[in-house]
């Protein structure tokens, strides 16, 4: 391995661990001083962590840690602290289902995946990192559900322009989003993988992170023949999360 790469190596943990002294966002300049790090290659190292979905970057252009971080070491957190981790219920779900299990999150105007556990015989491309069109992945559309509709719009049409060959009809969508925030659920049905659903839905949201869906994904004919047993599984996750996790606070 050259020099170079191991100097990178290092200073992604540094940067990491950073973020775990101080608990609390970062800009570049910040994270510059405080590693002694030059500006423009700490920019380009956390532009790079936030492109990978291990950091992201909010309005103010500060930088924090994602879920992602966490789910790295989450088999240690089985293992030393029980089976109640995010992560083993994560697993405990594509072990009933032989589901895939997509954790995602906005990424512009694209969801982008921090957490794909693959079913067996799953898409070995299907990973963590990845990114799709947000109106057409039901992870991105579990997002929308929770965004008022100018919002939702503006989002899918700027996924359009970003990828013609994905467009999909903003008002046929829109009334997707409606339908679905009612049932508290959406799909793909072959949106996104022919002859592949992905039910999901949103994660209920955390305390200084950005917002996060879930999806269960599998077969369109084995989807169907275990809906409700699936959407009650993900009810149940959500309550269950909702009663553990540090929530935001209002002002």
């Amino acid at each position: 391995m050259a020099e170079r790469d191991v100097k990178s190596a290092r200073r992604t943990l540094e940067v990491l661990e950073h973020f775990a002294a101080t608990h609390r966002a970062a800009t570049v300049g910040e994270v510059a001083r405080t590693l002694g790090f030059p500006q423009s290659s700490t920019s380009m190292l956390l532009g790079e962590l936030t492109r990978l979905g291990y950091l992201e970057q909010d309005s103010a252009r500060r930088f924090r840690p994602t879920l992602r971080v966490l789910l790295l070491g989450g088999w240690m957190q089985d293992r030393l602290l029980g089976e109640g981790s995010l992560l083993r219920r994560l697993d405990r779900l594509r072990t009933r289902f032989q589901a895939t299990v997509l954790v995602g999150m906005q990424a512009g105007a694209r969801v982008r995946y921090i957490l794909t556990l693959r079913r067996p015989q799953a898409d070995p491309m299907m990973r963590a990192g990845m990114m799709r069109h947000i109106g057409r992945a039901a992870v991105g559309k579990a997002l929308l559900m929770e965004c008022a509709d100018m919002v939702a719009m503006r989002l899918i049409r700027r996924a359009n322009a970003e990828e013609p060959a994905m467009r999909v009809d903003v008002p046929a969508l829109m009334e997707d989003l409606r339908r679905s925030r009612e049932l508290g659920w959406t799909e793909s049905r072959g949106a996104v993988t022919l002859g592949q659903n992905v039910l999901a839905m949103p994660l209920p949201p955390i305390a200084d992170h950005p917002p996060l869906a879930i999806g269960l994904g599998m077969r369109i004919e084995d989807s169907d023949r275990r809906h409700p047993s699936l959407v009650e599984a993900l009810q149940r996750l959500r309550a269950a999360l909702t009663r553990e996790v540090r929530l935001p606070t209002t002002r």
